[in-house]
């Protein structure tokens, strides 16, 4: 779960969780929230105050003057079979672009890369077993060229969804950073370079 919010104060939550997570839901309100799937730890709407619009399904979004884009893909390596489809979804704000991924599970595709060509920012699972794993995560990576990868969806000692570390995954990356909770991104001061940044995680 992300708070993403725009210099002129537009709160975005991407997939709350539950407490089922192992994390406590922290006392948040937004004007958006985007759910990448209908599963218990990306859907707590309840948990997110402030009546937000609720965004979860593919399509062209304009609200309060940002644009989302939701483009489709699945949350298996099946076409959906095992654990159904999946939303990514991508923000254009104050002159970045930013995509979340949510449970992404599939080898990216064409129509995908085209998609999600010129992303500033990239929100990726790592964790595999109903995602991609750390190596599928680093190949696609690669391929979005992203200024700002952030690893999601992995293990910690808080989490009781059985998943990866996020160890095996910075293993395959050359420059990586532990950034903290929070980060200010603007245009004008991403990275000249791919790096990985790691958050912290408020429980």
């Amino acid at each position: 779960m992300f708070l993403i919010e725009s210099r002129s104060g537009i709160r975005i939550v991407t997939d709350p969780y539950d407490a089922e997570t192992g994390y406590t839901p922290p006392e948040i309100t937004a004007d958006i929230v985007t759910l990448s799937h209908h599963h218990h730890d990306h859907n707590n709407v309840t948990a997110v105050g402030g009546l937000p619009r609720v965004i979860d399904t593919i399509g062209e979004f304009h609200i309060n003057g940002l644009f989302i884009e939701g483009i489709s893909s699945y949350h298996d390596e099946v076409k959906g079979e095992k654990r159904g489809r999946n939303t990514i979804y991508m923000f254009t704000i104050d002159g970045l672009t930013l995509a979340h991924m949510g449970d992404f599970g599939q080898p990216i595709t064409g129509e995908q890369v085209k998609a999600l060509q010129g992303v500033d920012v990239l929100f990726i699972p790592v964790g595999g077993v109903y995602t991609l794993d750390h190596k599928q995560a680093a190949e696609v990576v690669k391929i979005l060229k992203a200024k700002v990868t952030v690893p999601m969806h992995y293990k910690t000692k808080h989490c009781t969804i059985k998943v990866a570390g996020v160890e095996p995954f910075i293993q395959e990356m050359p420059v990586v950073k532990h950034v903290g909770s929070t980060v200010l991104l603007s245009a004008s001061t991403l990275p000249s370079e791919q790096e990985v940044w790691v958050m912290d995680y408020i429980q």
